[in-house]
């Protein structure tokens, strides 16, 4: 087990630069996961660090060893793929133990790596199997098996979960996240999806058009989001964001001509300045408050005993999304007071930094 350190990593594909120094530390042990939108180069960083893709500049260390000019054999890793890339003419036993036979170990010492693999993993019964004859969760398990048996300084994940359908996926996160805290293996694991990095993440690296727009732990980036992007990208729903202006007094009049009171703010704002102001669906409180505003329910999504209520403010304006327990009483049409707490919102300004607030007395 070793921690990883990518310093300065640049990598481009012709004319597009993909990697525009990108700097990550993963402590040993740590599980880190990588989370941003299709095409902003979370892949390509993994496959360097991997050393399946070379980088134009920065380097790559793994405790502490410089290995960004190492083989992938050579860098004690082990990358598990979003294919799987598992053997189909091999049995499971002989897909696990095909790296350990490549590297001349004794059969005896395979075995033995093979069975703690599959006891880990609960594929005991299926080590005569060969890949056609089981499930897409256990295709994954035997090649996170064929990983572990390697004894690996550092776990890659790239994308593992992501041909699986959703059940498949909420099971297999628990596994992933049992079987780290059974092997305590440092982790870098890439998804597009932000629910995996929620709930699997010790700290999520945030990338965006190839560079960090933010790395911290989930409940750092979901309550303190450092950018409008991040705000909106964690979260499901997606955080609300309302155009507004600031005027005096710590308030600002949002699109459609009405006001709303702002939180302390570590600087004032000048009266005039264009503000973007975020709220998340959970902290709207719908029902009679001071402050409260006049909103019409434009849709309801039912979610058993949760719903998505979309409110459209009165003169116009962006819809926003309330989540809230469901009992029923709400109908589509209806007029009801929705309050926006000053202290659950989020402020961000024109280039999307967020503002810092006045630290609590």
């Amino acid at each position: 087990m070793a921690g990883l350190s990518i310093d300065g990593a640049r990598k481009s594909f012709g004319d597009t630069e993909v990697l525009k120094g990108v700097s990550i530390d993963v402590a040993e042990g740590e599980f880190a996961v990588i989370v941003g939108p299709s095409g902003c180069g979370k892949s390509t960083l993994l496959r360097a660090v991997a050393g399946l893709e070379a980088l134009g500049a920065g380097r790559i260390v793994i405790g502490s060893r410089d290995v960004t000019d190492l083989q992938p054999s050579d860098r004690g890793i082990a990358m598990v793929f979003q294919s799987y890339a598992l053997y189909p003419h091999l049995t499971v036993y002989e897909n696990m133990a095909f790296g350990l036979r490549i590297a001349k170990t004794g059969k005896a010492e395979i075995a033995e790596a093979v069975r703690r693999a599959a006891e880990i993993l609960n594929i005991e019964a299926l080590l005569d199997r060969k890949p056609a004859a089981l499930s897409g969760g256990q295709r994954q398990r035997v090649a996170i098996g064929r990983a572990i048996v390697r004894q690996p300084q550092i776990f890659l994940f790239d994308e593992p979960l992501s041909n699986l359908d959703a059940d498949l996926r909420v099971r297999m996160r628990y596994e992933f996240a049992s079987l780290h805290r059974t092997l305590g293996t440092t982790t870098l694991y890439v998804t597009h999806d932000q629910v995996e990095a929620m709930t699997l993440a010790d700290r999520i690296i945030v990338l965006r058009d190839g560079q960090v727009e933010q790395i911290g732990s989930p409940r750092d980036l979901y309550e303190r989001p450092a950018t409008l992007f991040v705000a909106q990208f964690l979260g499901t729903p997606r955080m609300n964001i309302l155009s507004a202006t600031a005027t005096v007094n710590g308030r600002a009049t949002l699109a459609n001509g009405r006001e709303i009171a702002l939180p302390p703010l570590a600087g004032a704002l000048e009266p005039g300045t264009p503000v973007s102001i975020g709220i998340r669906p959970e902290d709207i409180a719908i029902g009679a408050a001071s402050g409260a505003l006049p909103f019409t329910i434009a849709f309801i999504e039912r979610l058993g005993g949760l719903a998505t209520v979309h409110l459209q403010g009165a003169g116009g304006g962006e819809p926003i999304a309330c989540q809230l327990r469901d009992d029923g009483s709400l109908r589509e049409g209806d007029t009801v007071p929705a309050f926006l707490p000053a202290d659950r919102l989020h402020l961000f300004d024109a280039d999307g930094r967020a503002l810092a607030r006045r630290p609590a007395e």
